[in-house]
């Protein structure tokens, strides 16, 4: 494991201390949970972000984010965005499929 310093206000670390505290656990503990979900919410925005842009295909954000299809499928659908479903996108599906 690799150590990583910040700098984070006072303020936020009362937090992160009442939280472990309620969650029976070690700052380090939260720290490395908080960022790995932290880490997930932000790979997810750009993903979307990505398909949004017809930059890449639902098949190429389910394999980005390292999810099933349907899954993704249930990420656009919470965040609102339009399902562009072309023949590129068939085409790109069918051979994932082989």
């Amino acid at each position: 494991m690799t150590i990583v310093t910040t700098r984070v206000p006072q303020d936020i670390v009362r937090e992160i201390d009442k939280v472990s505290r309620d969650q029976h656990t070690d700052r380090s503990t939260l720290l490395r949970k908080l960022i790995s979900k932290g880490l997930q919410e932000e790979q997810k925005e750009q993903a979307l972000e990505k398909y949004r842009a017809k930059k890449i295909s639902l098949q190429k954000m389910a394999s980005l984010l390292k999810i099933s299809y349907l899954d993704a499928l249930e990420i656009i659908k919470q965040a609102g965005v339009h399902l562009d479903y072309g023949l590129e996108e068939l085409q790109e599906d069918l051979q994932g499929l082989s």
